[in-house]
């Protein structure tokens, strides 16, 4: 789905798809997968919110609630993009209220 960019906003379109995957390992451990696809995939952290071939965000895990260095789940932005909540409803996905998170406890849309 094309959106348009967030943050710094002079950018090309961004180009936004939600998945939902199995994990095995904690969330930390999945931050630290999605930091290594991000980075195999060309991503070079230079400017907030900047232009950037890749960029995965955790937004749901389960049940859990995390606010940690780093790791924020449920996503901290999550009810600021049209995109994720149609995209969380086409899944089946209940989208989390403040006190309440969504999916299974393994699983949930990155």
């Amino acid at each position: 789905m094309e959106t348009a960019p967030w943050g710094v906003v002079d950018q090309p379109r961004f180009l936004n798809q939600v998945i939902e995957v199995e994990w095995t390992g904690t969330p930390r451990q999945l931050l630290t997968a999605v930091k290594e696809v991000e980075s195999e995939g060309g991503r070079v952290r230079t400017e907030r919110w900047g232009p950037r071939v890749i960029d995965v965000d955790i937004l749901l895990f389960g049940h859990e609630h995390i606010r940690e260095r780093g790791l924020v789940i449920p996503h901290s932005r999550i009810g600021e993009r049209a995109f994720v909540k149609r995209s969380l409803r086409d899944l089946g996905v209940k989208f989390p209220t403040k006190s309440r998170g969504s999916a299974g406890t393994s699983r949930g849309p990155l």
